[in-house]
């Protein structure tokens, strides 16, 4: 069967897949929107950093997805050095008895023991596996991958030139982290620190600030470069991802499914680019069907610029990365809000617990994120589960707050507390 077709696709729902890093992420992004979401376990996953899950949360995770018509892709996409193949076997079939959707990979090894163990979960390759062509896309079709997401440095106009493949989806990335390294193959961080980046456990070293040492003068740091007075260059640090405004082209290019980068990011973070990017999915669908144009509403950029993030570029989509895509004086984030706390449930009509994230303090007005929008509201009382009234929390510790009168909210489970970053 030949595996391009001549026929226009149908019109498709673009799918929104979003990383968690742990269950309150996991939640919070399924919450927002997530039409599926991608996460792992420390072993087998590039996100060793994070928190992760263990196998127990991994099944409960499963099980409340599907019961929410959402899916759940479990990341297998470390490098698998020989010693790691002995638990391989046990690890996928213990994912195929939970009925995880799909497994992504970038080994080899992973998709022979995949196939071999003929698992349920569909094949999808991971971006560390470099697919950056057609002919590389027909292979892992032809090998049994039910998806690829293509490298980072895939322009827009060569993923154009790409023929429609009529049993194998395509994904790119649309938002998050840019990495230094081609999709990111890093040794910085083995060289640096001794942690492997593609073991999960990269150090950044992108965003370190370099100097120059000379070999006979130790201790005397002269800056990379004389424009930034001193101050060294953080000459690795890539500008974060946004390619919000390129959804028209790359799904008219034959990308179905568009993936954000972030596990091991925060709840303000995972909350509020997938309430972002689902209003944007949402309207462009909108668009599609009723044969208008698309375009972002600012509500949508607002969000997406109160994330943390280090400054917006378009990747490789429209051009090589030059001098522009990097911010070579800091690697600092921009932070314009932080999170004071996650809703965890309703208790009554006036009372929510929530987890306190950062210092919150009774009496004052926070910024509610909610599916219907983002609210002011006055916490005017707090106290603890055991009923002591506190004017203050701080993190960890979990309280119940109720809200002043005149607010016209009622926050649910998942949803979010913040405040503009004073610091």
């Amino acid at each position: 069967m030949n595996s391009c077709g001549d026929k226009a696709p149908a019109v498709k729902k673009p799918e929104l897949v979003v990383g968690a890093g742990d269950m309150e992420k996991l939640k919070v992004a399924a919450h927002f929107g997530a039409d599926s979401i991608y996460c792992g376990a420390s072993d087998f996953s590039l996100r060793a950093k994070g928190r992760n899950f263990s196998r127990d949360e991994l099944a409960y995770a499963a099980d409340y997805l599907h019961k929410l018509g959402r899916k759940i892709y479990i990341t297998v996409n470390a490098i698998m050095h020989e010693d790691r193949l002995d638990d391989l076997d046990d690890y996928l079939l213990f994912l195929d008895s939970i009925n995880a959707d799909a497994v992504i990979f970038s080994d080899m090894a992973v998709l022979s023991a995949a196939r071999r163990l003929g698992i349920k979960p569909r094949l999808h390759l991971s971006t560390q596996a470099s697919a950056a062509n057609s002919r590389a896309i027909e292979f892992y079709r032809a090998n049994g991958v039910a998806r690829v997401n293509l490298a980072r440095e895939c322009s827009l106009a060569e993923i154009e030139k790409f023929p429609r493949f009529a049993d194998i989806s395509l994904e790119a990335f649309i938002h998050g982290a840019m990495c230094v390294s081609y999709s990111g193959r890093c040794l910085l961080s083995n060289f640096l620190a001794a942690r492997g980046a593609n073991d999960g456990a990269c150090a950044q070293a992108c965003r370190w600030k370099y100097h120059i040492v000379e070999e006979k003068r130790p201790g005397e740091y002269m800056p990379v470069a004389e424009d930034f007075e001193g101050r060294g260059a953080y000459i690795f640090n890539s500008r974060d991802l946004m390619a919000l405004e390129l959804l028209p082209r790359l799904y008219n290019a034959g990308i179905t499914a568009f993936k954000i980068e972030g596990r091991i990011k925060g709840p303000h973070y995972v909350g509020l680019v997938t309430l972002a990017y689902r209003k944007a999915f949402d309207a462009f669908y909108d668009a599609l069907l009723g044969g208008r144009e698309f375009k972002p509403a600012p509500e949508i950029y607002d969000m997406l610029n109160s994330i943390s993030n280090r400054g917006y570029i378009t990747g490789f989509y429209l051009d090589r990365a030059g001098a522009s895509s990097h911010n070579y004086e800091s690697s600092d984030y921009i932070k314009t809000y932080r999170l004071v706390g996650v809703v965890k449930s309703r208790l009554a009509a006036d009372e929510f617990l929530i987890s306190v994230k950062n210092n919150i303090t009774a009496g004052r007005t926070y910024e509610f994120v909610t599916n219907e929008g983002i609210f002011p509201a006055e916490i005017s009382m707090m106290k603890t589960p055991d009923g002591e009234i506190k004017p203050k929390a701080v993190n960890p510790n979990e309280v119940i707050i109720s809200l002043a009168s005149q607010t016209n909210i009622a926050p649910g489970e998942s949803d979010l507390i913040r405040e503009r970053n004073c610091d």
